[in-house]
């Protein structure tokens, strides 16, 4: 899904200045995350990016399950309509998503509902779902804006990786998973471009996608550290 940067709702005019702000957030975001994605290692052996591979769809599973209870405690608190009605179909897709990782570890000889969540995960989510006290902007330049777009980001990474490693998992990702991801992040860009229209609510909506960088890095890091010990 693609939203046209710039544009106000419900007028034909261009909003440059908003428009300008939503590119460079979304620049700073990516420019974070470079060299900092550690879930899965490219230089890797083979044996070692299967396991990783593995380890990241448990932790998918987990990650998909909390999404789409936080996005169910946010609906009541979301009062802009453009925006509220955007998240039912979100909290079906990590619904789905959820069901989907669970038969495809099942397949694979594992039993998704057997591995616990590191407590930086949870935390993680923890705090998310306490956000629903939060500003719409801020919310959703947090988990959809910064948190979904990165998501989009490195699920491209980890279907070039799976692909030799296992091209039915690799597959799973690119056609029922990843499209959905990129609709959510746009529902964050939706966002801004409604709400981020003074520079006080782009001053928020920044510190919001910078904690939620912050924060998601210290999870992936201590995600790392727990798949490179083959947990």
């Amino acid at each position: 899904m693609t939203v046209a940067v710039g544009r106000r709702e419900g007028s034909g005019r261009v909003d440059t200045e908003t428009g300008e702000f939503v590119r460079q957030l979304a620049a700073e975001n990516r420019a974070f995350w470079v060299g900092r994605d550690v879930r899965l290692d490219p230089t890797a052996p083979r044996e070692t990016l299967e396991r990783q591979l593995r380890y990241r769809m448990r932790q998918g599973v987990y990650n998909e399950l909390r999404a789409a209870e936080l996005i169910a405690a946010w609906i009541p608190s979301v009062q802009e309509r453009e925006l509220r009605g955007m998240l039912p179909g979100q909290l079906d897709d990590e619904q789905r998503h959820y069901q989907l990782l669970r038969r495809r570890l099942r397949e694979l000889g594992e039993d998704p509902d057997a591995w616990e969540p590191l407590p930086e995960w949870e935390t993680l989510f923890d705090w998310l779902l306490a956000a629903r006290a939060r500003p719409t902007l801020e919310k959703l330049a947090m988990f959809q804006f910064a948190g979904e777009t990165q998501s989009c980001e490195g699920f491209e990474m980890l279907i070039r990786l799976a692909e030799p490693v296992d091209p039915q998992t690799a597959r799973l990702y690119r056609t029922a998973i990843l499209p959905d991801e990129y609709r959510h992040a746009a529902i964050g860009q939706q966002a801004l471009l409604l709400l981020a229209d003074t520079p006080a609510r782009r001053v928020r909506a920044a510190e919001a996608c910078r904690e939620m960088n912050r924060r998601v890095f210290e999870a992936y890091a201590a995600h790392r550290r727990r798949a490179d010990r083959g947990g």
